[in-house]
């Protein structure tokens, strides 16, 4: 976007101590690794590194999808939801063009994997019922669900929520609500974890925000802001997770970082947060790949 993130690139570091600095490839690169630094960076080898690696790998495509997102005009939040290790599905908002305050993504993202359990021949077979599938879905969103999508992730049993940054004024899963484990609903309570890739879903909020809305009810002008690439908020973890979640996800060398509401990667991937025109066709492919379902089995009850 014209004066947005693609002139300003800085290389922003934090103060936690014991974190990992990660590496990122350019866009459509799926690896993500981690520089290993004495006794901390060694501890991480005994298990937390490869799906760490996975959340920041699926992470990553809801990121260039919000960045997508941005750069036709949309509020940059977008997810991608996994089964057995597979994208099966994603979702941007699409509030702008469709002028509807329900297309966020995540109800797009339902919507799909729905339509795709519907289209695999004896699916009844396997699932009670089509949302069933969800008992064994993750969801990665660069946004936490606001209230609304909160509740109906916990209405259709999602497994796990991975989001990047806090929704303040909305948020569903710890920031203004517990939605994902209200204790009047106990049924289909969900684990939240937030701060995966925190900056750069800031980020994209950031640049968004310093732009005229024209479909906003009411238009601001803004072109006197400026972009806010030097600091952040505090991650207040306490209001997400537990510390023995957080050693569960992040592991014991990373403590450090909850106690002191810090990030816990060191650097912002630019190569994703200052592109102006991001490929998504990887992902399409792999959500236009049909699922796949063992329907010689017989039909089982999900727990």
């Amino acid at each position: 976007m014209e004066n947005g993130l693609e002139s300003r690139v800085p290389r922003v570091g934090m103060t936690c101590p014991g974190v990992i600095p990660r590496l990122s490839g350019g866009d459509g690169d799926e690896v993500s690794a981690f520089v290993v630094h004495g006794a901390r960076g060694r501890a991480l080898l005994s298990g937390h590194v490869s799906e760490m690696e996975e959340h920041i790998r699926f992470m990553r495509y809801a990121l260039r999808l919000a960045n997508n997102a941005l750069h036709t005009g949309e509020v940059p939040v977008a997810c991608v939801f996994v089964y057995r290790g597979e994208v099966v599905s994603y979702g941007s908002n699409n509030t702008n063009d469709s002028l509807s305050g329900i297309t966020h993504a995540e109800f797009r993202g339902i919507n799909t994997i729905l339509d795709k359990v519907k289209a695999c021949p004896g699916w009844e077979n396997v699932f009670e019922k089509p949302e069933d599938i969800f008992k064994e879905v993750d969801l990665y969103v660069t946004v936490e669900p606001c209230v609304m999508c909160a509740s109906a992730l916990k209405q259709i049993g999602i497994r796990n929520v991975y989001f990047g940054c806090g929704n303040e004024r909305f948020g569903g899963n710890g920031s203004v609500l517990k939605v994902n484990t209200d204790k009047t609903t106990p049924e289909n309570n969900y684990r939240s974890c937030p701060g995966v890739l925190r900056r750069e879903a800031v980020l994209l909020l950031r640049d968004f925000y310093t732009h005229e809305n024209k479909k906003a009810p009411e238009p601001r002008n803004k072109k006197n802001r400026n972009l806010n690439l030097e600091t952040f908020p505090d991650l207040i973890w306490k209001d997400y997770l537990s510390k023995e979640e957080f050693v569960e996800i992040f592991g014991p060398d990373k403590l450090a970082c909850y106690d002191a509401n810090a990030d816990v990667f060191e650097d912002v991937d630019w190569s994703i947060v200052s592109a102006a025109n991001i490929d998504i066709s990887d992902i399409d492919s792999m959500v236009q790949t049909p699922l796949h379902l063992d329907t010689s089995t017989k039909k089982r009850r999900l727990t």
